[in-house]
């Protein structure tokens, strides 16, 4: 027996966009829900989009590269054992190349990113989750919490970077929202360093909504859901700790 849909019935409520971004804050899983029923995957990734152009626009502005570049190559030992002249031609490259780069990355950057990750994780949930979880569905996913997530951070990192006075600090620990905070960091090998900020509240946060999502669209509990996203952002942090334990 075929089901017939009712015409006089409502149809599913997809809500406004600023009002699912709004709730997505203090209601995911009834938001990602709404989401799901009208996408507006592009009206969201305009605002991810304009997000990193501010934060770049002003950062690149403020920011010393040359001293951004020679600070992070201080980190380093084994650019410290090189030639003066050689470090100081790869500080001229690299501070050229990331002014220009910079510049274009926040155009490009957020919407190829978005495609793999959307993709990787739909994979996850199909093959390992059994869960029917469509590539629209992973790519509004993260395309809604990338954005909802740096709606909230990137004023923070401004603002931050503002009362410090010094815009030559690492953008991705300015905040500091993660357990190197009772450290200094030359007192931890760089492998703990990189290890600890990996828990940072911003990342974990991604890692919750996109859970969310995921285990909203793949009609799948919450503990499904943490399971698909946690363990592939936990093998992202052993990566990370790995390259600092081989070039630290």
């Amino acid at each position: 027996m075929t089901e017939t849909l009712d015409p006089a019935a409502p149809p599913p409520d997809s809500g406004s966009f600023f009002g699912n971004l709004f709730n997505l804050y203090f209601e995911p899983a009834e938001t990602f829900a709404k989401i799901f029923t009208r996408p507006r995957i592009l009206m969201a990734l305009v605002l991810q989009i304009g997000l990193g152009v501010l934060f770049t626009s002003i950062w690149l502005q403020k920011v010393d590269a040359r001293e951004f570049m020679r600070q992070q190559m201080e980190q380093n030992p084994r650019i410290q054992q090189m030639p003066a002249e050689q470090v100081k031609a790869m500080i001229d490259g690299q501070a050229k190349f990331m002014m220009s780069w910079g510049r274009v990355a926040p155009f490009i950057a957020p919407a190829v990113l978005d495609l793999v990750v959307a993709g990787i994780l739909m994979f996850i949930f199909r093959f390992f989750l059994a869960a029917e979880v469509s590539f629209l569905q992973s790519l509004a996913a993260v395309v809604w919490t990338f954005a909802a997530v740096g709606l909230v951070q990137t004023p923070i990192m401004l603002s931050v970077f503002w009362l410090k006075e010094d815009w030559n600090i690492d953008p991705n620990s300015v905040i500091q929202a993660n357990p190197t905070i009772f450290f200094q960091q030359s007192d931890l090998p760089r492998w703990l360093w990189s290890l600890l900020g990996s828990f940072d509240l911003f990342s974990l946060w991604v890692v919750f909504l996109l859970a969310t999502g995921f285990a909203v669209a793949g009609r799948r509990g919450l503990s499904s859901g943490l399971w698909g996203i946690g363990i592939p952002w936990a093998i992202v942090v052993m990566i990370k700790v790995g390259f600092a334990l081989m070039f630290g």
